[in-house]
């Protein structure tokens, strides 16, 4: 994991990482220093404690780069899975809006065919009201005869 002399830029591969490092080759975490050479004075950079040339060294904005890059194609992909899920949901709610106007339309014929049920028991009510009380009348005024 080492990026030898700070030569190696981001675009040449010379790292065998990408990103912030944590740790060097050697198993020591890394360390951020500043920069006090008249050719980069205040740049940030990752270095091994040990400050061996063939240890870890790698500038911070080289790390930056390195992670935004990797993580566009990460949004690219979360990207397209939003978009996916959005056209399912858009399925979805049509599904559900077709569903409900089903429902609207099988309750409103329960509705028709409740009325039209109540409809009948009344008449039916009626009619048996009227033949028990034509039964009852009838018989109050016909004389039972039995035999001949």
């Amino acid at each position: 994991m080492s990026c030898k002399s700070g030569n190696s830029s981001v675009q040449d591969g010379g790292c065998e990482f990408r990103g912030f490092p944590s740790k060097c080759h050697c198993g020591l975490d890394v360390v951020i220093y500043t920069s006090k050479t008249k050719q980069n004075p205040g740049r940030p950079f990752f270095r091994c404690p040990t400050l061996n040339d063939d240890h870890l060294f790698k500038w911070v904005e080289d790390c930056v780069y390195e992670e935004v890059v990797d993580t566009k194609s990460k949004i690219s992909i979360i990207d397209n899975e939003i978009n996916n899920a959005k056209s399912e949901v858009q399925v979805e709610i049509s599904e559900l809006k077709w569903m409900i106007n089903e429902l609207k339309e099988n309750g409103t014929w329960s509705k028709r065919e409740i009325k039209r049920i109540k409809v009948w028991l009344v008449c039916i009510c009626l009619t048996v009201t009227v033949i028990v009380i034509l039964l009852l009348f009838t018989t109050k005024n016909q004389n039972l005869v039995i035999g001949y």
